[in-house]
């Protein structure tokens, strides 16, 4: 994770929270669609691959698959603007059509957004900012264990958020695309030939992006002018406290 701007950015949340007017907790989750790149299959004639199918080099996109993510979140609210930082587990799905069997790919993070966003109409909103991720897996099936082309990642990486924020009493949905300005590297990958028909293989270099669709509850709201807790929506959340 990038450690320095998240710590500026942190910095700047603490401040924001002592002049805010208003705090929400919640938490969300929903289903995402991920982006990644393409697989390069070296054929016959290159040199690379023996007894391969396609006989032929062959690119093959990556195909989307449903993936969710699950988190918190914190709404630090300045009349119609808020800053939003979010704490996520996400899971993500692709996978790559080879000629014999779909290699299915898989990967895990926790994201950390910092969202910076504007009320332009109730109950709608905007909202846009940094995220930094914590990857902690990330597999391609049918990759062997080669140690002269082993299948790496690397652990962190930064993407920027942009996206639109519904919300309905103490429910919300929002609509959100993560683009990541750190480039995936482009790999070489040995696979197993027999179950796939793929042998030697790269991984070509991308930028990845996702689209995510969640739902939220809000569970808490506390007035930041006196602390006092107001419309929370639980059993009969809607009474504020006394002062």
């Amino acid at each position: 994770m990038q450690i320095k701007p998240l710590f500026i950015v942190i910095l700047l949340i603490s401040f924001s929270i002592v002049h805010a007017q208003e705090y929400t907790f919640g938490v969300k989750g929903g289903i995402n669609f991920n982006n990644i790149g393409e697989l390069y299959h070296y054929g016959n004639a290159s040199g690379f691959g023996i007894n391969v199918t396609p006989n032929d080099d062959t690119v093959f996109s990556a195909e989307k698959d449903l993936g969710t993510q699950i988190g918190v979140f914190l709404m630090i609210g300045f009349d119609k603007f808020f800053i939003r930082p979010e704490l996520n587990y996400v899971s993500s799905k692709n996978n790559y059509p080879l000629a014999f069997k779909t290699a299915n790919w898989s990967s895990t993070k926790i994201d950390v957004p910092i969202l910076f966003g504007y009320k332009i109409y109730d109950p709608v909103s905007i909202y846009a900012g940094p995220s930094f991720s914590s990857i902690s897996d990330m597999k391609l099936e049918g990759v062997e264990n080669d140690p002269n082309n082993p299948f790496t990642f690397k652990k962190s990486s930064t993407s920027i958020n942009a996206g639109i924020l519904a919300e309905f009493g103490r429910f919300g949905i929002d609509l959100r695309y993560q683009y990541g300005i750190t480039k995936v590297a482009e790999q070489r990958v040995n696979i197993n030939r027999g179950i796939y028909g793929t042998n030697i293989a790269d991984l070509l270099e991308y930028n990845p992006s996702q689209i995510q669709l969640s739902v939220h509850i809000n569970i808490l709201k506390i007035n930041g002018e006196g602390g006092h807790r107001i419309k929370s929506g639980w059993r009969g959340g809607n009474r504020g406290c006394p002062k």
